[in-house]
């Protein structure tokens, strides 16, 4: 019985969500994975391959060469990895693309340990700003969309960011707390220059992560993402896949060779 008054003010809330929902909300395209969430609940979308598998790659390669110049000289911190991080070849990768761009906005979904946090913001102007996104502790028990199968292990940490100095902290990172499937980016619209995406690993996640993506990017400005075509995470090449395939915006997204990078200008 203790419970109850919870249990109201939820269905309360559901029902409020599933009036704006079905009244025209889903017409908007970050709750559109809703309507795959909601048939795969229910048991009315059938899946045609297993999601568990992981899908043939088909975003076409660039060589790092072809992106990167020779001239550009990074700066690079706690270049060991451990489990959960990006390599070292991909930390390189990504801190030059923010040498030779010079970003006055970075964000990131997924901060896990800020290894790759502080690394872009060692690389951004005197005077840029790092913003970088992570679940609490807690989130993952009450995640929006579906989590990967192994997500979790990367959720429950004793602390985000650990690996962040104070002295970033204090001069550009901004750490922020909340589930990328509802957290309101909406002050962040047109406003970022370089965005990484490395949350949560689901195809439902990657979907409206990258819808999300696509709005706080400036034209011009570099969204990148993480994990494609990884043995581990098939929901990240599956939605990549898709976008690159059937979306025009998308048409020019491109994986780095020898890499789980890709990337594509907006």
């Amino acid at each position: 019985m203790n419970d109850l008054p919870l249990f109201l003010k939820r269905y309360v809330q559901s029902l409020a969500g599933c009036a704006y929902f079905f009244a025209g909300g889903a017409l908007l395209k970050k709750h559109r994975p809703l309507l795959y969430t909601l048939s795969k609940h229910f048991g009315f979308e059938k899946e045609t391959e297993n999601p568990n598998a992981k899908p043939p790659p088909s975003v076409p390669k660039i060589a790092a060469s072809n992106i990167i110049r020779d001239d550009t000289t990074v700066t690079l911190s706690r270049i060991a990895d451990v489990a959960g991080n990006i390599t070292p070849t991909e930390l390189m990768i990504i801190a030059a693309f923010v040498k030779q761009r010079q970003p006055a906005m970075c964000f990131e979904i997924g901060t896990f340990d800020g290894r790759t946090t502080e690394n872009m913001a060692a690389n951004q102007p005197d005077n840029g700003k790092c913003y970088t996104l992570d679940l609490p502790p807690d989130g993952a028990d009450k995640a929006a969309l579906p989590l990967a199968c192994g997500d979790k292990t990367y959720i429950d940490k004793p602390v985000s960011g650990a690996r962040i100095s104070a002295q970033a902290k204090s001069s550009k990172i901004t750490q922020l707390y909340g589930d990328s499937g509802t957290f309101d980016f909406s002050p962040y619209f047109g406003q970022v220059d370089l965005m990484f995406v490395d949350g949560s690993h689901s195809y439902e996640y990657v979907l409206s992560d990258t819808e999300v993506a696509w709005n706080m990017v400036k034209p011009g400005g570099l969204i990148l993402w993480h994990d494609y075509n990884s043995r581990w995470w098939p929901g990240v090449t599956r939605a990549l896949n898709q976008f690159q395939c059937q979306d025009a915006r998308f048409a020019n997204l491109r994986n780095i060779e020898n890499t789980a990078l890709c990337f594509m200008e907006r």
